[in-house]
């Protein structure tokens, strides 16, 4: 969303990072207290990002953060207490928006708790976080099922750590976590979206892994798959390449499939060279505008005239529309009669204001409220 260019500097659109954190992180064995501090330095001012050698201005807007305390170490605080302090936290930091964090192993399959707190704040979270690997329980353990009904009941994404885990030789020691595994859950729940955090993680071989079970699910129409782009194409010096082959090649193959909603941007930050642990001399928010530079610089030099909307959409669109407009988990029965109910009523209400005389004062259309209102009037 280009908004034009002052002194050499483009100003461009907003962003939405899909995948932060906050809370304690194991580091060299000790916890550490990753706390505001950590997360407000991405957001309390624009961020100076370099594209394409031009020089632009950034601002985050939205933040979707879960509690590491509900993850290290297996857990140190358990549902209730650490989804509680996500919400006290995001409720004092207006950008900042909760996933809840899932504990099936230490509940045993029993989402009641989480299921009351959702449900006691209406609209505060925004979506699931789940993590096998941290709790080392399958991703198709049974002990999900709830967890998962419960994001179909609230129409809630569900960002699912994925990850290949490989041995010395190359070969995958458990699915734990695979993006074949999640992909084989997702297809239960088609109505949920999934969302493949880190694209697979790891190597190149474990991004295309992540692709390939991407594009089958949409080919197959079997299941909601997304992925996040958090450590995708990373160098060994803990920093954004500026290369990104695998990003890359997911954008075209989405492209042919006009699928391109399927990607959303992510960090993982404060994690790694976002402040838990600096790298190449530069600060965490130094990191964090590479990343972006290097993601909309090799967007910008490998799709053209359509490089702008694929950036807009990959760093906001994509995760409004999936996280707060949700557009998807309206039936398109529904979305399609939505237009000609309002019709009707307004044509209804108009010929009441002429009957009557009278004038109604229409701010905004409700159908189901407004027929409400309507009926009454009719009596």
């Amino acid at each position: 969303m280009k908004l034009g260019e002052v002194k050499g500097i483009s100003f461009k659109g907003s962003i939405i990072d899909s995948h932060m954190h906050w809370g304690h992180w194991n580091r060299g064995g000790q916890l550490l207290f990753l706390n505001n501090d950590y997360v407000d330095v991405f957001v309390r001012s624009p961020l100076d990002v370099t594209v394409q050698g031009v020089k632009q201005q950034d601002n985050i807007e939205k933040v979707l953060i879960s509690n590491l305390d509900c993850f290290v170490n297996g857990g140190i605080k358990d549902e209730l207490e650490g989804n509680k302090e996500m919400l006290e936290f995001c409720n004092n930091n207006p950008k900042y928006y909760a996933l809840a964090a899932c504990q099936p192993s230490k509940t045993e399959g029993n989402a009641v708790v989480l299921n009351r707190l959702i449900k006691d704040n209406p609209g505060k979270f925004v979506g699931l976080k789940i993590h096998p690997r941290n709790f080392n329980l399958s991703i198709d353990d049974p002990a999900y099922a709830s967890y998962f009904k419960l994001a179909e009941r609230n129409k809630l994404p569900c960002l699912v750590h994925s990850d290949i885990n490989l041995n010395t030789n190359g070969n995958e020691i458990d699915k734990i976590a695979s993006p074949e595994l999640i992909h084989k859950v997702a297809k239960k729940y088609p109505h949920v979206p999934v969302i493949l955090a880190h694209m697979g993680a790891g190597d190149e071989k474990s991004h295309q892994n992540a692709i390939d079970v991407l594009l089958r699910s949409i080919d197959e129409k079997d299941s909601k798959l997304y992925v996040d782009i958090s450590w995708v194409d990373w160098g060994h010096d803990g920093l954004s390449t500026e290369e990104k082959p695998s990003i890359v090649k997911l954008i075209k193959e989405l492209d042919k499939r006009n699928a391109t909603d399927r990607i959303l941007f992510g960090t993982d930050a404060p994690l790694g060279c976002y402040g838990e642990n600096l790298q190449g001399g530069l600060s965490a928010k130094q990191a964090y505008e590479k990343t972006v530079g290097d993601i909309k610089t090799v967007i910008k030099k490998n799709f053209g005239a359509k490089a702008d909307e694929l950036i807009d959409k990959i760093f906001y669109k994509n995760a409004d529309e999936l996280f707060f407009k949700k557009e998807w988990a309206v039936p398109k029965s529904l979305a399609k009669n939505k237009t000609s109910v309002t019709k009707v009523i307004l044509m209804v209400l108009g010929a009441l204001g002429v009957l009557t005389g009278g004038s109604y004062l229409v701010k905004k259309i409700n159908p189901d409220s407004d027929k409400k209102h309507l009926n009454k009037k009719l009596k």
